[in-house]
C-alpha cells in the first residue's frame, strides 16, 4: 500500500513539474494520515494546498458515489486556483467548484452527479446545501483553506450552515498564514 501511495505521489508530482515536497508539505501529509484534525500555520505561497490535497485524496475511494471531501476558502480566486492544482495533479476524481458570480443553474448541474471534491467560498456552499444541491453529510474530509480570512470576512453564518449540514465524522484541516489563539468558537471542534 505504502509503495503504491508513493508512487501516485510521484506522478502528481510530475504532473504539477515538481521534483519533490517541501518539508512543510511531507510534515503535513505525514500528521494528516491520522484522523485527527490538523491546523496547518504557514506563510502564504508555502504550498500549503499541496499539502493537504495530498492527504485529501489519498482518503478518498473511487467505489463511493458520494461527495467524499469538500474544501471551502474565502473567495473565488482562491477556489478556482486549489480547483487548477487539483486538476493539474490529474487524480481521476470528479471536482466541482462552486462560488458567487457563477452561475447556480451550472452548479447544480455539476452537483447533480455528485462529485468526490466539492471546493467553494462559504456562501455559494450554504447556498448549495439549502437547495439540497448535494449532501454533504458523507464528506469525510473538510479543509479550511486560509480560515482565517473566510472569518475575518464575516462568514459565520454561512459556515455554521456547512459545519450543521456534516455527518459528524470529518477530520478537518484548517491553514492559515496567521495564528488564531484561542481558536474560533463557530469551528465544530478544538
Amino acid at each position: 500500500m505504502e509503495h503504491t501511495l508513493n508512487a501516485r505521489y510521484a506522478e502528481f508530482l510530475k504532473n504539477l513539474s515538481l521534483t519533490a515536497f517541501t518539508p512543510m508539505q511531507e510534515e503535513v501529509i505525514q500528521a494528516a494520515a491520522s484522523s485527527e484534525n490538523l491546523l496547518v500555520l504557514a506563510p502564504t505561497g508555502s504550498g500549503k494546498t499541496l499539502s493537504f490535497l495530498i492527504p485529501l485524496i489519498s482518503k478518498l475511494s473511487t467505489k463511493s458515489k458520494e461527495v467524499q471531501a469538500i474544501i471551502i476558502a474565502p473567495s473565488r480566486e482562491l477556489s478556482l486556483q486549489i480547483e487548477q492544482v487539483l486538476r493539474l495533479m490529474k487524480t481521476n476524481y470528479k471536482v466541482s467548484c462552486v462560488y458567487g458570480g457563477h452561475s447556480v443553474k451550472i452548479e447544480q448541474n455539476s452537483l447533480s452527479e455528485a462529485p468526490a471534491i466539492i471546493i467553494g467560498t462559504p456562501g455559494r456552499l450554504a447556498d448549495h446545501i439549502r437547495r439540497k444541491s448535494f449532501d454533504p453529510s458523507y464528506a469525510r474530509t473538510i479543509v479550511l483553506d486560509e480560515f482565517d480570512k473566510s472569518l475575518q470576512m464575516g462568514f459565520h453564518e454561512e459556515l455554521k450552515v456547512v459545519f450543521g449540514a456534516l455527518g459528524g465524522r470529518q477530520q478537518f484541516i484548517l491553514t492559515s498564514a496567521t495564528r488564531l489563539d484561542p481558536l474560533p468558537d463557530i469551528l465544530p471542534f478544538k
